[in-house]
């Protein structure tokens, strides 16, 4: 009888375990899976009428372009560090489609505007277009006594109707509320390396 129970005890363990060393060994595989559709959706979103596609590259990386030009893609605006602001006297205008032929405006914002940046696209090396999100400099952690930050949340001015709630960080590390999002010339930002210190061009 001992026997008996203690094998009927062992087994339920034993298949336990087994599945939970199938879940760690299959669990990167399954996180990784997400990423290309949290991308495409966001671009899609940023870009409606775009072809968008997401997929990996040879290194495992996501890899995305929009109507068959390639962007680069960050995910968030409070992990990834790529920030800028709006170098432009006259401010930006953030718009509602990677295509500037067929953009309309969103939200217009002043010069030295902080922005996070979600998604570039470049042609050898230069900044032509970015999607960007202007952030409020108080959500940011590198913005604490950082000289780059002074001056840098400029009123926004809509271009279509908004919600009239603040544009705030929530405690899962992500924005909510009215944050001017949309896509503007790389002539019109400079973008910050990491830190938010300007970037160190050579010059």
């Amino acid at each position: 009888m001992t026997i008996t129970k203690n094998r009927s005890f062992c087994w339920p363990a034993a298949v336990q375990g087994l599945i939970a060393a199938l879940l760690v060994a299959s669990a990167p595989a399954l996180a990784a899976t997400p990423d290309a559709r949290i991308y495409q959706s966001l671009l899609q979103t940023s870009s409606p009428g775009s072809k968008v596609t997401c997929g990996k590259d040879k290194y495992g990386n996501v890899a995305c372009t929009i109507d068959n030009t390639a962007v680069d893609v960050n995910d968030d605006c409070t992990s990834n560090m790529a920030f800028g602001g709006v170098t432009a006297a006259r401010g930006a205008t953030l718009e509602d489609n990677f295509q500037a032929t067929s953009a309309k405006p969103v939200a217009h914002v002043g010069e030295h505007q902080l922005l996070c940046i979600q998604a570039t696209q470049r042609k050898e090396g230069v900044l032509v277009r970015a999607l960007v999100k202007a952030v409020p400099t108080k959500t940011v952690k590198g913005c604490k006594a950082n000289e780059i930050c002074k001056g840098a949340d400029t009123p926004v001015e809509w271009k279509r109707p908004a919600t009239g709630a603040a544009c705030t960080l929530k405690p899962d590390g992500h924005y909510s509320g009215d944050c001017a999002t949309g896509w503007v010339d790389g002539k019109e930002i400079e973008e910050y390396s990491m830190g938010l210190n300007p970037e160190d061009t050579g010059a």
